[in-house]
């Protein structure tokens, strides 16, 4: 078994690098037009008072605990669809793509009603403080409207991705960064003859702005697979529904338990004894900070599931190894930089975000403090994305749980009830509890179970196999 440190020839290694760049650096651009659209966001919720900042974190965290099935399902179909991609299986990466939307479509359907229905027993329910559950029943109301589009976006975000057309999801994602960019400000501040809206003005611009990203991918999806599409439409495959369900359900229990987690950090938050609302806001600002780092890790982590997927989908698990040591070096040596930067700067980020004194305290702690357990984010979430791309949901979902109930949320209570460190102990556990997360992930990525996890082990075929018409066999042995 080759262990993390060893790598193949040297061109080799070159080899890998610039596949994982050339695959990575339009995933960033995907992740910086994310982040651009969160920024904007926050900049707008910050001038109008800490909080409509606060309640933009909280509603924030929840919206993306509604996403976690989109996530999961997405998780599942990218891992599917490089498999079939690599296998050169043009009619499977239209079965599992069609597959994806039926499920996609069904789930966000029935909790945009939940959601419309119950919006304040859910803010409640969220631990929100009383002061903003207002504001925040309000973004939901309108956030909720779009759950469908919102998960037909990210879902088919997946496919082009996974399909070998990433820059078109990247173009995709500028149009929709700028739409929000424009909307916000104008819908929320108000710009020549349109009226500020306050607060809600920042729902409406960004739910504006998903339904025009989801038209842009749909089209290009359907553009490259409509027979495809279409025959599976026709002729739904049990099995094939299943494996999605298999792939996907480890990743939106891993995603539950992490958002989950995180509204418990932010309900501890909120629960101090003295400044829990710039707590909040600190947290909620910096979160958007922290971007600038998790976007490259993230869009990496991405790159190689489709990375690792294509490979292993074409037979070379070999390959798939050793691209995947290549990716999360490359991720490591592009995010210390900014990572230092960020360290160093991170007063003067505080300032320009807010002008609240005691928030651009807590924020600079908060940014500083994290910084610190970068490299082992780089290294672990990366290798994940392997795993994922390889079917290893399951692995990968206990090592999530594991950082989040096991080792995060039982150090802040340790740190802020019995030692009574306060918004500074809860920062520190939140870095030591990543350091822990992210050497575990390391750890299973030297192993050799997720090879196999894509594997269905009755049938001995590939789990995307089962998208295929019975008429119509695979050629991948």
């Amino acid at each position: 078994m080759r262990n993390f440190g060893q790598m193949k020839s040297i061109s080799e290694v070159r080899h890998f690098l610039l596949e994982s760049w050339n695959m990575g650096w339009p995933i960033i651009l995907i992740m910086f037009f994310q982040f651009l659209i969160g920024l904007t966001d926050v900049y707008v919720a910050g001038l109008l008072g800490k909080e409509i900042l606060a309640a933009v974190g909280y509603v924030g965290q929840l919206y993306w605990t509604l996403m976690i099935l989109a996530n999961g399902i997405t998780v599942g179909t990218v891992s599917m669809v490089s498999q079939a991609y690599g296998a050169k299986h043009p009619e499977g990466v239209g079965s599992i793509t069609a597959h994806s939307l039926v499920l996609g479509v069904f789930i966000s359907g029935v909790l945009t009603v939940l959601a419309q229905l119950f919006p304040e027993q859910i803010t409640r329910f969220a631990g929100m403080p009383p002061e903003i559950q207002g504001i925040a029943t309000a973004f939901l109301r309108v956030f909720s409207l779009v759950l469908i589009p919102t998960y037909i976006m990210i879902i088919t975000s997946g496919v082009l991705r996974s399909s070998g057309r990433v820059r078109v999801a990247m173009l995709n994602s500028f149009v929709t960064a700028m739409v929000n960019i424009v909307a916000d400000l104008s819908l929320g501040l108000g710009w020549g003859p349109i009226p500020a809206l306050g607060f809600i003005g920042i729902a409406w611009g960004t739910a504006i702005a998903t339904t025009i990203g989801m038209v842009l991918n749909l089209g290009y999806v359907i553009r490259g697979e409509k027979l495809q599409i279409l025959h599976s439409l026709g002729r739904p495959l049990p099995r094939c529904m299943r494996n999605l369900v298999k792939l996907g359900v480890p990743t939106a229990l891993q995603q539950t338990a992490w958002n989950a987690g995180t509204l418990v950090v932010y309900f501890l938050a909120g629960q101090l004894q003295a400044g829990e609302i710039t707590a909040l806001a600190a947290m909620t600002a910096g979160v958007r900070v922290e971007a600038v780092i998790f976007l490259p890790v993230f869009a990496f982590n991405m790159a190689s599931a489709v990375l690792t997927g294509t490979r292993l989908g074409a037979g070379d698990v070999s390959s798939a190894r050793s691209g995947a040591k290549a990716t999360a070096l490359l991720c490591l040596g592009i995010i210390l930089l900014p990572a230092v930067a960020i360290f160093f700067l991170a007063p003067y980020i505080s300032a320009f975000l807010t002008e609240d004194a005691a928030v651009r305290e807590e924020m600079t702690r908060y940014l500083q403090i994290n910084m610190v357990g970068v490299p082992f984010l780089a290294l672990g979430i990366t290798l994940s994305g392997a795993l994922q791309g390889a079917g290893d949901t399951f692995g990968t979902m206990k090592i999530i749980f594991t950082g989040m109930w096991i080792f995060r949320i039982p150090l802040i209570l340790v740190v802020v009830h019995i030692f009574h460190a306060g918004a500074l102990g809860i920062w520190w556990s939140m870095t030591v509890s990543m350091v822990l997360m992210c050497s575990l992930l390391v750890h299973r990525f030297v192993g050799e179970k997720w090879i196999t996890a894509s594997r269905d082990k009755q049938t001995n075929t590939m789990l995307w196999e089962a998208c295929i018409p019975e008429d119509r066999p695979s050629e991948t042995k």
